[in-house]
């Protein structure tokens, strides 16, 4: 038997494992203990992401539609079919009929080549991945204000904050090995505060719980500026010296009374001001926001005022500060530092002329110049300007918004293609499936939410299935781009991403093998960078003031749903559900109910009741539970047979789209 390292594909914090490889199969997972953030942790998840890669449900040849149904064809044929369907569409319609969804699931190499694939091969900057349905808000709001989109600090100094400020994340279920790095802020003296509409475990376990309505976190972190400021706890000499904006940000906050926010929030002024003097008499002190604050149309403006909270008490540059946005999936924050974004080239670039041009002459092609669609635009463009879609590994007909509309949408499509691991409920709906190899099953890079960049080792070969990079250098070449994609291995991809993303510039794989390695990396940090701004330079960061709005109560809908996850199931289910042991634990999905609603609705605990919203309905297994208020109710978003994106709308927040 032999060991072989890699990266738990799951979630954002990136644990370190060595695969049991024994006769050409996986035969167990073993923990590392040498890693800086999973020192020899590994969730149920990660512990069992063997039976993932050995399931028998895996797809192990292309589909292709004929009369209706997916019936086995050859790779040849496959890979042809959807190179001169894409050409087809590409001449008939134009390059921006097509559209192309990028995967988290994929490696840093594989996500690079798939932007360029989308900008070279169909012409369109309509390229983005799953971050668009999460922490595009915290992108948008952070590289305005702080010109960085990433976590600001690690989990190997987070613990060293005298204050934790946790809002809108469950970290104890969504990132388990990170939050027991986060608990060490407690042994150390420390305090976690969270602020959750729902009380979650992470509520459970910290000194402080604040309870807020739904929607109304820019309010929460609004008032906490606003007495922040009347308290005399700003951070002046920091803001002298590195923020602009001060005065412009205080006299917008004036318009709006203390009383009227804390109304909103539902939340006492005394409790809030608790909160405040908490947070700010920190000697240092970390926000925390995850996707409770985000995945609501006011996301953008949440994240700018917790942003101007750090900025307001001088909380970013130092161990145990700054603002740390939790990434959902283990190489979400990889796949937006490739470039898979309709406004942002590799790196970070603008879309801009220049920018365009820059990579006109190191790619040897032709770009477009035009702003491209988001994911949720692409869904909704479908039938009037997008035709064709490529999907890799997403799953929308779990995960976007307003299913029963994206639903019909992608029916519409003259051509879909999706690429996955297995036969999801977006595949089912594909003209052509490509199936995908496992994360065991190749080598590459790929970067955690805390910029932490690592290396997956090929354990095993593909057995029928091919890599990312192996099927979209396959169809580049087939459309006739061969010297735009002659790289032959993953190396080579990297060497590319050294020269067009100057975060990585300084990182090899020769340097990765010996150790993680947190961008930026270049020759100001050859070494890496733990903490963001921890250079002593001055900054130029901005206050923004923000604008108070919040989703108005529906007298007809009198419930307010909230969607949450769960220890042992993972997002859309694609993985886990595959694995037994994971479904004996957590079989089904609930819907958690207070005993107030449940007696107003004379609903009885382990009923299955029906769930109506404006946009559709679905059926679910009630639980009366205290760990939501009256008003709200809550559900995974796992499970299949109870879709809850069946209940929500198509509304986006106007800046990020999410």
């Amino acid at each position: 038997m032999k060991l072989v390292k890699s990266v738990c594909p799951y979630c954002g914090v990136g644990c370190s494992l060595f695969l049991k490889i024994d006769k050409g199969k996986i035969a167990g997972v073993q923990p590392d203990r040498e890693h800086p953030v999973s020192k020899g942790e590994l969730c149920i998840k990660g512990a069992t992401v063997d039976k993932v890669v050995n399931s028998k449900k895996r797809l192990r040849y292309p589909l292709i539609k004929k009369n209706g149904k997916l019936v086995k064809t050859t790779w040849e044929k496959a890979i042809k079919t959807v190179a001169d369907k894409f050409f087809e569409i590409k001449m008939k319609y134009g390059q921006n009929s097509l559209g192309v969804f990028s995967s988290a699931k994929c490696t840093n190499e594989e996500n690079y080549l798939i932007q360029k694939f989308a900008r070279i091969c169909l012409g369109t900057n309509n390229i983005d991945n799953c971050t668009r349905l999460c922490h595009a808000p915290s992108l948008s709001a952070m590289n305005e204000e702080l010109h960085r989109g990433a976590m600001t600090n690690s989990y190997e100094d987070l613990p060293e904050a005298e204050c934790i400020l946790i809002i809108g994340s469950n970290p104890a279920v969504t990132q388990p090995i990170g939050f027991h790095r986060l608990l060490e802020c407690q042994r150390r003296g420390g305090r976690i505060i969270t602020v959750d509409v729902r009380k979650t475990e992470t509520a459970e376990k910290s000194n402080l719980f604040v309870q807020i309505n739904p929607g109304t976190d820019v309010f929460f972190a609004a008032a906490l500026l606003k007495i922040l400021i009347a308290e005399g706890k700003e951070n002046s000499l920091f803001i002298c010296e590195n923020v602009s904006g001060y005065g412009e940000m205080k006299k917008y906050l004036e318009k709006y009374p203390l009383e009227i926010m804390t109304k909103t929030v539902g939340v006492s002024e005394t409790l809030i001001k608790n909160v405040a003097l908490i947070y700010a008499s920190a000697k240092s002190s970390a926000i925390i926001n995850g996707m409770g604050v985000t995945q609501q149309p006011f996301g953008v403006e949440s994240v700018l005022a917790l942003a101007n909270l750090a900025l307001l008490t001088g909380n970013i540059g130092k161990p145990g500060s700054g603002i740390n946005p939790l990434r959902g999936c283990n190489n979400v924050q990889g796949s937006c530092d490739m470039g898979c974004l309709p406004d942002f080239y590799p790196g970070y670039a603008p879309l801009a002329e220049n920018t365009v041009k820059r990579f006109e002459r190191f790619w040897n092609a032709e770009l477009p110049v035009e702003k491209g669609m988001a994911e949720t635009e692409m869904i909704e463009a479908i039938g009037e300007k997008i035709l064709g879609m490529y999907i890799i590994g997403e799953n929308p007909m779990m995960s976007h918004p307003n299913l029963n509309e994206a639903e019909n949408n992608l029916k519409d499509l003259e051509f879909l293609v999706v690429q996955d691991m297995f036969l999801t409920e977006t595949a089912r709906m594909a003209d052509v499936v490509l199936p995908a190899a496992s994360f065991a099953e190749k080598t590459g890079t790929v970067t955690n939410t805390e910029r932490r960049v690592q290396i997956i080792n090929q354990a095993l070969k593909p057995e029928g299935c091919k890599t990312d990079f192996e099927i979209v250098n396959l169809i580049a070449k087939d459309m006739g781009f061969k010297k735009q994609f002659a790289c032959r291995k993953p190396e080579d991809v990297f060497s590319e991403i050294r020269n067009s993303v100057p975060q990585y510039s300084g990182l090899t794989y020769s340097r990765l093998a010996k150790r993680s390695m947190q961008w930026p990396c270049n020759k100001e940090n050859p070494e890496g960078t733990k903490i963001i701004f921890s250079d002593g330079k001055k900054n130029n960061f901005v206050f923004y003031p923000v604008v108070l709005k919040y989703a108005r109560e529906n007298a007809e809908y009198p419930l307010a749903l909230i969607s949450h996850r769960s220890l042992e199931q993972y997002n859309t289910g694609t993985f886990s559900r595959k694995v037994e042991a994971l479904n004996k634990i957590r079989p089904e999905n609930f819907l958690e109910i207070s005993r107030n609603d449940a007696d107003r609705f004379n609903v009885a605990d382990n009923e299955i009741v029906k769930v109506v919203s404006e946009f559709g309905e679905i059926r679910i297994r009630a639980k009366i539970s205290d760990r939501v208020s009256a008003g709200v109710v809550a559900a995974e978003n796992h499970f299949c047979e109870s879709r809850l994106n069946r209940l929500t709308s198509s509304v986006t927040d106007p800046v990020s789209k999410t």
